[in-house]
């Protein structure tokens, strides 16, 4: 059971004061992009920022999240110590973000909350290289199975494959929930609405599309991708001529070459080329963001 379900956070977190929350939401921001260079720097370099390590070597005493990238020499087995104690789990989550993101921005994260288990608190995949992760908190995983021999205690599962290829099973592990954990996950649910959790551009997934307002802004700079086999988004136009007008191929081979070589769609041309054209438009997950992978019985 969660520590935190009898206590009222929302009331808590309400008396804190606006400016007093704005002040640690500023300072979290600047000490996030600190240790996002970190993170960059060090990778660039094949090196872990958290333990130091080469990314490719582990060692059995010195847990660390880049065991998640499968340094060589690695097996199943040399996690089973390792997640039997709570490691955090918003933690690994960004961990997992900044790897994927690091490779191709947005794409690589399937965050969606639409794609989402109605029996599941949480749903999450990722791709990073050859390796993907997925994410699975059930319901009653917040709570834990208390008559189970395990997780008994509230619990996340995490499947991995290498290469297509299962390593580690969802059912493989119950991973504890940190205090931490637990504090955010009540806080969240009491809030509701209320609680804005901004990630900003380093955590971001496609789940940005749920966003209204990040929405807008997407499709003001949204541009023709070079490779499609990359591309985040797929954008979908409806383009209706004026009343007793059609729009000429004349107008149509304008705005296909000014896209060319501008990459803004074509659609947009088209309305800034013909006055009171109407456009529809639909901007949704491309085939490369990965499917949400669910463990068995979710759907």
């Amino acid at each position: 059971m969660n520590p935190y379900k009898n206590q009222d956070l929302k009331t808590y977190f309400n008396n804190l004061g606006d400016e007093f929350i704005a002040e640690k939401n500023r300072q979290q921001d600047e000490e996030n992009k600190r240790v996002h260079n970190e993170f960059i720097t060090n990778l660039k370099k094949g090196k872990c920022f958290l333990c130091g390590m080469n990314m490719n070597s582990f060692k059995d005493s010195k847990h660390c999240f880049h065991w998640f990238t499968y340094p060589k020499g690695i097996r199943k087995k040399h996690f089973e110590s390792y997640l039997k104690k709570p490691i955090g789990f918003f933690q690994l989550d960004s961990y997992f973000r900044w790897l994927a993101n690091s490779e191709v921005f947005l794409t690589n994260i399937n965050d969606l909350k639409e794609e989402t288990s109605a029996t599941s608190y949480l749903e999450s995949t990722f791709r990073y290289k050859n390796i993907e992760w997925a994410f699975s908190v059930g319901n009653t995983d917040l709570e834990g199975h208390p008559a189970a021999k395990v997780g008994a205690n509230p619990h996340f599962h995490i499947q991995m494959k290498i290469n297509d290829q299962i390593f580690l099973k969802f059912n493989d592990f119950h991973i504890p929930f940190s205090d931490q954990d637990l504090f955010m996950i009540e806080l969240r649910k009491q809030m509701g609405e209320e609680l804005i959790i901004n990630q900003g551009s380093l955590n971001a997934g496609i789940s940005v599309l749920e966003n209204e307002e990040l929405f807008e802004e997407l499709e003001k700079k949204m541009i023709r991708a070079d490779d499609e086999s990359i591309a985040p988004f797929n954008r979908q136009s409806i383009i209706i001529a004026p009343e007793g007008q059609t729009i000429s191929g004349e107008i149509l081979e304008q705005a296909f070459e000014e896209s060319s070589i501008t990459k803004e769609p074509v659609s947009k041309i088209i309305q800034r080329l013909i006055k009171d054209v109407k456009v529809i438009t639909q901007i949704v997950p491309s085939d490369a963001v990965p499917k949400m992978t669910k463990r068995s019985g979710k759907k």
